[in-house]
């Protein structure tokens, strides 16, 4: 048996090892406690280390934003608030930021991302330690530039959210009918479109060439938002986007759900280009087998979109004929267009079919209207250049005065365009020819919107329930266009310089005036008796002057009837054709069809004559120059009368043979 002395003596070296072991274990456990100290220090702040909001910086004055509603006062509501820590945080990011598919360079970095020549963190006092700044979470998703402008449209919008007074003003039911149901509308869409065109200023984002709606504002501003500020501008924001959408859906409720709402349809013609359009039923089919035909040998080589309602207006033989012709397609509008409690019908679906189609750029064109020249040239026209929209003047026959009544439903200040208008001078009770109609539908949105409205619900009236309609106040849909623009606030349309005119076979003067008198359609009309104060002048309650002849003149006339005839001074031409010049002064396109009388039965084709055109006297009164007689044919009567040139000619006689080939296959 050893004893424990022994045991020890013969084992030197166990205890030493054991306390070696010991001294061992004790500095790998404080190099793990070194280690876990770098790694929470400098890795775990770019992460969780929270930067305190400074103090929020001003916002820009609305006053200085392209917005027509001036800045809210109301202390209540609160600005949008962009902190210097977070302009911080973009700038940082977009100078740090290093795409997910790029290598950092190894060479330069150690453990925890740590430059080599950088001080270990634990040889510096903590108090002197500099943590890295963290990176704001999704500023890699817009660069800076980005981000101010969608500032900037923020702010307008929020600062332009009306109060709840305003909000119920113009969301309530609107009441009344005619010329005060006009005026009031075209008052509340002078506010739509305000409100809407900073809502899509916050929304588009446009990319070269093309466009996007943000989907994404209310995730934006949770990145990028003082979070003391976040809740109210999303309370703002949110709330602006409830009114927006219920003012939109009171005023023009009709296009969705073909398009979700009118930001998506006004985003769909954005890359358009430009096109023509048409509307037709089985019986102007026949017009535009013609018309298209004849636009392509004048060297229009635009898309064409032919627009109906349903198959019971334009059918599938129809259709299918019309596409064999090249670059057209046909369109069914019904689709389109959400017409409850009103139908979409006639003269009508004109300004639907503009704002549906899919082009940008328009030239809407009547079935029963022909061009002498390539109609692509009015794009070029240097007052649609200006402005985006063009339209052409109406014969100016029948005098009327509705100075009156656009004073009632305009708001004011009138433009010098009003004041200039045949409506307000008293020249006529017409002033547009909608025949052809050019528009740049992305710059003109909201007022064919309000013209969409003029010939939607508000359009026709209802006697026995006192309701009155826009066509009750004026001819069909062809005053709306440029009314339509002034009620919305929008000045931006001219009329087209050219000359109007008439285009036929020439008659003596003395041949048809005395018919004419005995054939007076209008009261209104202009009669050639008052010139030489032979009439009374009576005004009815809109300012309308009618005249009636005295007795006094009255006798005069019968005893000129007894008076052998003085030669004729003067030339008539009779004919429904109604003609428009180029700014040169030669033929640019008529309306009116080709034939004698568009309205006789179908089987008679009575191909017109046209000898020559007449150009309507610049002055009024210089002659007794239009009358309207049956079959809405109307005479021109001039001092001179102009000879078609080989051109025109060759352009009449090229469109008389296919017009004679179609009917001859029908």
């Amino acid at each position: 048996m050893i004893s424990r002395k022994e045991y020890h003596s013969y084992q030197p070296g166990v205890r030493q090892r054991r306390r070696t072991t010991t001294i061992r274990v004790l500095i790998l456990a404080l190099l793990i406690a070194i280690t876990y100290t770098v790694v929470v220090s400098v890795v775990l702040p770019t992460h969780n280390t929270q930067v305190a909001p400074s103090a929020p910086v001003a916002s820009k004055s609305t006053k200085d934003l392209p917005s027509e509603t001036p800045a809210a006062t109301n202390p209540s509501r609160e600005e949008i608030r962009i902190t210097d820590a977070i302009k911080s945080k973009i700038k940082d990011a977009g100078e740090r930021f290093v795409p997910a598919n790029t290598e950092p360079n190894q060479e330069s970095l150690t453990y925890a991302g740590r430059p080599k020549d950088a001080p270990n963190p634990e040889s510096i006092p903590s108090a002197q330690v500099k943590m890295p700044k963290p990176r704001p979470v999704g500023a890699h998703k817009i660069q800076p530039e980005g981000h101010a402008r969608f500032v900037a449209s923020l702010q307008r919008v929020v600062a332009m959210l009306p109060d709840e007074i305003h909000v119920r003003e113009l969301l309530r039911s609107v009441e009344g009918t005619g010329k005060e149901k006009l005026r009031e509308m075209g008052l509340r869409s002078r506010a739509f479109k305000v409100f809407y065109e900073a809502w899509e200023d916050l929304h588009f984002v446009t990319h070269g060439n093309s466009i996007h709606i943000r989907a994404d504002v209310v995730q934006y501003l949770r990145d990028y938002e003082d979070p003391v500020a976040l809740a109210q501008t999303l309370r703002s924001y949110e709330a602006f986007r409830f009114f927006l959408q219920r003012l939109s859906t009171l005023l023009f409720p009709w296009t969705a759900p073909y398009f979700a709402d009118h930001m998506t349809l006004h985003s769909h013609f954005f890359k358009g280009g430009r096109g023509m359009v048409f509307t037709a039923g089985d019986d102007q089919a026949p017009f535009l087998l013609t018309s298209i035909p004849t636009f392509r040998r004048l060297g229009c080589n635009l898309p064409i979109e032919v627009l109906y309602l349903g198959d019971s207006d334009l059918g599938e033989d129809f259709r299918a004929q019309l596409e064999m012709l090249p670059g057209v397609v046909t369109r069914d509008l019904s689709q389109m267009v959400e017409d409850e409690g009103w139908r979409l019908a006639g003269w009508a679906a004109k300004p639907f079919a503009i704002l549906m189609s899919s082009f940008r750029e328009v030239i809407f064109v009547d079935a029963d209207a022909l061009f002498f020249r390539n109609p692509e040239i009015l794009f070029e026209d240097p007052s649609y250049a200006g402005t985006g929209a063009l339209f052409f003047n109406d014969r100016r026959i029948m005098p009327e005065s509705k100075k009156r009544w656009l004073q009632q439903i305009l708001p004011k200040p009138i433009s010098k365009q009003v004041r200039q208008s045949y409506f307000w001078t008293g020249e006529s009770g017409h002033m547009q020819e909608s025949g052809v109609v050019v528009v740049d539908k992305w710059k003109h949105f909201v007022a064919l919107l309000f013209v969409t409205r003029m010939n939607g619900p508000d359009r026709d009236g209802n006697k026995d329930a006192g309701i009155t309609g826009v066509y009750d106040m004026v001819y069909g849909d062809k005053e709306t266009f440029w009314i339509g623009w002034e009620l919305v606030g929008d000045p931006e349309y001219t009329f087209h310089k050219g000359g109007v005119g008439i285009m036929g076979s020439v008659q003596a003067e003395e041949e048809t005036r005395r018919e004419d008198d005995l054939k007076t359609k209008d009261p209104r009309r202009k009669d050639p008796r008052k010139k030489h104060g032979t009439t009374e002048q009576d005004g009815d309650e809109d300012g309308i002057k009618t005249s009636r002849p005295t007795l006094e003149a009255l006798d005069q006339i019968g005893r000129k009837a007894l008076e052998p005839a003085a030669t004729p001074q003067n030339f008539t031409i009779c004919a429904p054709q109604l003609l428009h010049l180029g700014m040169d002064g030669r033929p640019l396109w008529f309306n009116g069809w080709i034939l004698s009388n568009k309205f006789e039965a179908k089987k008679k084709k009575d191909f017109a004559k046209f000898e020559a055109y007449m150009v309507e006297p610049k002055e009024p009164g210089e002659v007794d120059a239009w009358q309207l007689t049956e079959s809405n044919i109307c005479c021109l009567t001039a001092d001179q009368t102009v000879t078609f040139d080989v051109k025109d000619q060759d352009t009449l006689e090229m469109i008389t043979t296919i017009a004679k080939g179609v009917y001859g296959k029908q």
